[in-house]
């Protein structure tokens, strides 16, 4: 591959980049499964809390959800969109720094977006290129439904290619499925634009669980947030294009045909990258963002 292409992953956005975390984070491991494993070890997910206590999660994990101060959010993810607020609000509940079985208490309650994110952070901190993804995966292993989920890429020099890793899984404690969390099959993902060209050309043959009015716009969300993603721009849930406001149902049939074109073209980021960049630059429909609140779909589950 072009050196090029996985360069600009060493780049950070306003989300990635660590400030003057640079030097704390170069004290944490530099193997990818330990690095995952801390940060699996520093937050919970805001479904835990909305959902019957597991007494496995809690012996195993997290500890006791009943012990989580009632005063604080069940769900952080506004609190903490960047990597370096997500540092300091851990680093705030415990000084230690990111310590292994963290107790609940102690905690960040973030979703997966967030997760990534910290993940591609201190990759990129450490020289390791990096980047998010915004798509579907399969909790299972069955292929029977893929649930709205980010996960991270990196790029492994040793094998040069991109590893798909879920660093907001805690899968790798139980060995269940024979493989790591930290470089997971490509089946377990269905990306973004695999789900928009499927739903629109009526060959998807996997079910798609998401939080939104209708299965096709939930998949325009994450089109967008991998887009972004994809240009080092890991933008939050309800940030989303200003002209997509009113709806998919508002749009010409050219207007859908062109994120027909984006979700070709995302497809097959690596090999498409200078024309994304182009779409990047040059249209500003796709980057021109409002705060959606009225459409969080991700609040519980995202």
């Amino acid at each position: 591959m072009n050196s090029r292409i996985y360069q600009r992953y060493l780049e950070t956005s306003v989300y990635t980049y660590v400030g003057i975390y640079k030097e704390f984070i170069s004290s944490l491991p530099d193997d990818i499964p330990s690095i995952g494993m801390l940060i699996c070890d520093q937050i919970t997910h805001p479904s835990m809390y909305f959902t019957e206590p597991s007494p496995y999660l809690e012996d195993t994990y997290f500890g006791k959800f009943a012990s989580y101060p009632k005063h604080r959010f069940k769900n952080e993810d506004e609190l903490y969109i960047t990597a370096v607020s997500m540092i300091a609000g851990i680093l705030r509940l415990d000084e230690a720094g990111f310590t292994k079985n963290r107790d609940v208490t102690k905690r960040i309650t973030v979703s997966c977006r967030q997760a990534s994110v910290l993940f591609s952070a201190i990759l990129k901190a450490k020289g390791i290129p990096c980047r998010s993804r915004a798509g579907f995966m399969d909790f299972g292993d069955a292929g029977d439904s893929y649930m709205e989920h980010w996960v991270n890429e990196y790029w492994d020099f040793n094998e040069n290619r991109w590893v798909l890793v879920d660093a907001d899984g805690y899968y790798e404690y139980e060995k269940r499925f024979g493989y790591s969390q930290f470089d997971l099959p490509r089946r377990k993902f269905v990306t973004a634009s695999e789900a928009w060209i499927g739903l629109r050309k009526n060959t998807l043959n996997k079910k798609l669980d998401v939080f939104a009015p209708t299965l096709l716009e939930g998949v325009c969300e994450y089109l967008f947030m991998d887009f972004h993603a994809l240009m080092n721009n890991e933008i939050f849930y309800s940030y989303q294009p200003l002209y997509l406001r009113g709806g998919l149902h508002t749009l010409s049939e050219s207007e859908l045909q062109e994120l027909d074109r984006l979700a070709e073209l995302l497809s097959e980021p690596d090999e498409n990258m200078e024309q994304l960049e182009n779409l990047w630059t040059t249209n500003e429909k796709f980057s021109v963002l409002t705060n959606n609140t009225q459409n969080i779909y991700h609040d519980a589950f995202g």
